[in-house]
């Protein structure tokens, strides 16, 4: 049955996508809008052998949804992780549309490739951070420890929570960009 709904789909698209334009109020672009929305399906679909063909081990991967073909070979472009494939590929839409690759890149989703900190790890640094501070407040060699005129063992358990969340929080945040560089399997 899933089948047959394919071909019917597959039948219908090329068709169509020349009716439809009879009734689009605006036909500027149109066709460039169906090329885009072919090619963010595209991305998704056929991420398994885009990830394969195109880019190394260590790119960024392709099928991430909503983002282009053009986009993901743009950010490997940056990364220096495209294939000769991928390098061919994009040498050919360059000469169609120069930096075509480059220009493609979705600002939205450029994130995947800088990595922001999770929220999860958000708060992790923070609160690292707040006992990393403490720790340089409490340390000897400063001079602002005669103000808190706290207990060896109180200070010595709060240099030591400081330390394990902020290991906590570097664990995390490596593991999870390194997952994250990789979104699709």
């Amino acid at each position: 049955m899933g089948f047959f709904l394919f071909i019917i789909a597959y039948i219908l698209l090329f068709p169509l996508t020349f009716v439809n334009l009879f009734y689009v109020e605006k036909t500027k672009g149109y066709f460039r809008d169906t090329a885009k929305n072919i090619d963010v399906f595209a991305n998704r679909e056929f991420r398994a052998f885009w990830n394969k063909v195109l880019i190394t081990e260590d790119g960024y991967a392709f099928g991430v949804p909503g983002e282009t073909i053009s986009s993901a070979l743009g950010k490997n472009q940056l990364k220096g992780t495209l294939t000769k494939r991928g390098k061919f590929l994009v040498e050919l839409l360059d000469t169609i549309d120069e930096n075509h690759s480059i220009n493609s890149i979705d600002i939205s989703i450029m994130g995947k490739l800088n990595q922001p900190t999770p929220k999860r790890n958000t708060l992790l640094w923070k609160i690292g951070t707040f006992f990393y501070g403490l720790i340089a407040l409490l340390n000897e060699n400063f001079s602002i420890i005669a103000g808190f005129g706290l207990e060896p063992k109180t200070e010595a358990t709060i240099k030591t929570a400081g330390i394990f969340i902020y290991f906590l929080f570097t664990y995390f945040n490596f593991k999870q960009t390194l997952s994250n560089l990789n979104p699709m399997p």
